[in-house]
């Protein structure tokens, strides 16, 4: 089946939790540009990195890691959290 709808509703959860890929080959947070990685745990590690991500949770070892990640539309956050962000974030 589709899974947009159920990505969508981690959005809506998560919207918060929602980071950019970067040319530095890491992650950046949307409201406050903080550098985050995919742990090596994820099953998104040896992928080629989603542009737009969600994730559950940070933990900091050498570096800061998301885990429990997945891939979104960028378009979704707009869409499912207004009040959080603006069209062109």
């Amino acid at each position: 089946g589709d899974p947009d709808p159920v990505l969508r509703c981690i959005v809506s959860g998560f919207f918060a939790n929602a980071a950019k890929f970067h040319s530095t080959g890491a992650y950046r947070t949307i409201r406050d540009d903080h550098e985050l990685h995919i742990h090596p745990t994820s099953v998104l590690y040896a992928e080629k990195p989603p542009r737009w991500v969600v994730y559950n949770e940070v933990i900091q070892t050498a570096k800061y890691y998301m885990r429990d990640v997945t891939a979104i539309e960028s378009a979704w956050l707009v869409e499912l959290a207004p009040h959080f962000y603006q069209q062109g974030t």
